[in-house]
């Protein structure tokens, strides 16, 4: 029975085996690796784990539905920012950024370009892997940096990515309020942000700039700014515009410090004379049209009574298959689509007030349209097929009985043993015990690695998480939560994120020279995350971990302070 098991565990595996394999040795792309990942799942849960065809085909179009907000959400955003490309709106955001950079030290552009602006881009659907690494070029960054630093900076806050959607797919999967849900995942952000801050001064500069004491300040306030605003944000049930604040205050703080530092905050003379001449032709405020009416719109949306109009009350729920309850037949499958509330219809309702102000000729319109096309029909089938993957993960070993679903999740005496994600939990708990807590993270570094985004890798393993920690009796929330920002700091190791950032400046074959300076970061940071789950679940009190993001902040304020007063006493500031 146990050999058995075991066998089961690693059919189970397999299929995110064999998508290793096609990532990293074939190099193939996120879409096709999906397309041969949700192939294997569903041949293993026919075959081997019962799942009828009809069920298994009905779970991964609820799976493509349930993808929406992320799938539709990169479509979306891919045409903002081809339009922004199209019209001369992006090639001017990008001079006025390049100018913010050319006053401050390496601390001030690498803190406000990377961790600000790359959170606050990724927050309201923008693709900072897109905009920012010819920026990093212009500032005189090699490519590796220009394309490592993008991809890194925004890692720790990517749960509130696309206004904090992949917190709201955790939400749903926990059955638990989204602000509930947005708490927990703060709690872990100022150790992790000011983590990523330090990482990205090891990847600029080695340890030469880690003793820099000017780029440790502002990479320390830059961090612990990001974290806390995260906090404090979550707290007063502003969820889904965490990422807007937590970009905007490193922005403001860095600039400030770059005052206080007597560091020029705009400096022209890095521009050449045609880019000179596009600012002086082609207003600032009109280029940053839509993210301005984006902004506006997701923060009115946002806003009780609205937010809980949209939200809530207008859900627009679809069921898919039935079960037979008490009361008669329910649907298995309940997805809300809240499509009246999703980022995907404001970004592009934005993108269509904002030709009110950029240029929306015939031509301008059909390069838009045929480019974005070309852009966003693979990333949105990636996004798509690995939900399909989780949903039939999730409801492997359902069988149709009397036209009805019957599974655990309507019948408790039902056998769950066919069912993955009861194999996985089972399996899992019987080799980690009490030490269940320490794998979490990995398993979500695991999970966004392969799919290339934390929200697929929730959805994937959320539900499994939640039954594990049942059965080794932890919090299931906190255990969910660290999976997720495994899931997140898995970014700066995705291929098929790599490869875009490396596409836009011309520098294909890059990635593996990233991953392998960037992964090690990823895996501490991780590391960390774990042994914060492990203590935060173990003693069981929701105060712990504030205690421990406290202890190591004053640790490293003492630090930062005496070794800033030393350098001032030898006069070297």
């Amino acid at each position: 029975m146990f050999m058995e098991l075991l066998l089961s565990f690693f059919l189970i595996l397999l299929p995110f085996i064999i998508a290793l394999v096609l990532l990293l040795k074939f190099k193939r792309r996120a879409d096709t690796t999906g397309l041969a990942t949700w192939l294997v799942i569903a041949l293993l849960a026919y075959f081997i784990f019962n799942t009828d065809l009809m069920i298994i085909l009905l779970a991964s179009i609820a799976g493509i539905i349930a993808s929406f907000p992320i799938s539709l959400m990169v479509g979306s955003s891919i045409l903002m920012i081809t339009y922004m490309q199209q019209t001369g709106a992006l090639k001017r955001v990008i001079i006025f950024f390049k100018t913010l950079g050319g006053g401050g030290s390496k601390g001030f552009q690498l803190m406000f370009l990377n961790l600000g602006l790359g959170t606050f881009l990724v927050s309201i659907g923008a693709t900072p892997i897109s905009i920012l690494p010819p920026i990093m070029i212009a500032l005189g960054y090699n490519p590796f940096i220009a394309v490592a630093l993008p991809a890194i900076g925004y890692d720790p806050l990517t749960t509130f990515a696309l206004l904090s959607i992949p917190a709201v797919v955790f939400a749903d999967i926990m059955g638990i309020p989204l602000q509930d849900a947005g708490i927990i995942f703060s709690y872990f952000m100022p150790v992790i942000t000011t983590g990523i801050a330090f990482g990205m001064l090891f990847i600029a500069g080695g340890f030469k700039e880690l003793k820099n004491v000017k780029s440790i300040i502002f990479a320390l306030v830059s961090g612990l700014s990001a974290g806390f605003v995260a906090i404090l944000v979550n707290h007063i049930g502003l969820t889904t515009l965490t990422g807007v604040f937590s970009g905007f205050s490193v922005m403001l703080v860095t600039l400030l410090l770059t005052k206080v530092m007597g560091y020029k905050l705009k400096d022209d003379s890095i521009l050449t004379d045609e880019e000179k001449q596009f600012a002086k032709d082609y207003s600032l405020l009109k280029a940053l049209s839509p993210w301005a009416i984006l902004i506006t719109l997701v923060a009115i949306t946002n806003i009780d009574p609205l937010y809980t109009l949209l939200f809530s009350d207008l859900s627009f729920p679809i069921g898919i298959g039935e079960i037979l309850g008490d009361g008669g037949a329910v649907p298995a499958i309940v997805l809300k689509t809240r499509f009246l509330w999703q980022a995907y219809l404001w970004v592009f309702i934005a993108t269509l007030l904002s030709m009110i102000f950029l240029k929306h000729d015939k031509e301008v319109l059909s390069n838009t349209v045929r480019i974005s096309f070309k852009r966003a029909l693979r990333p949105i089938f990636a996004a798509s097929i690995f939900f399909a993957v989780a949903y039939v993960l999730n409801h492997s070993g359902t069988r149709f009985i009397d036209g009805y679903w019957v599974s655990a999740l309507s019948n408790p005496s039902f056998d769950n043993s066919d069912n993955m994600i009861n194999v996985l939990s089972n399996v899992t708990k019987t080799y980690t015990g009490d030490y269940y807590a320490l794998v979490v993270p990995f398993i979500g570094l695991f999970g966004g690695f392969v799919t290339g985004s934390e929200t697929s890798a929730i959805a994937m393993f959320t539900r499994y998480h939640k039954e594990t920690s049942i059965i080794v009796g932890i919090d299931p929330i906190i255990i969910g939560a660290s999976n997720g920002i495994g899931g997140g700091l898995a970014s700066v190791l995705s291929p098929a994120k790599l490869a875009n950032a490396a596409a836009v400046i011309d520098t294909p074959g890059i990635e593996g020279q990233v991953i392998k300076k960037t992964a090690p970061i990823a895996i501490i940071l991780v590391w960390v995350t774990a042994v914060m789950t492990f203590l935060w679940t173990s003693y069981s009190t929701s105060n712990l971990i504030l205690m421990i993001v406290v202890n190591i902040i004053l640790i490293m304020i003492f630090i930062v302070y005496f070794m800033f007063r030393k350098q001032k006493n030898e006069g070297s500031l």
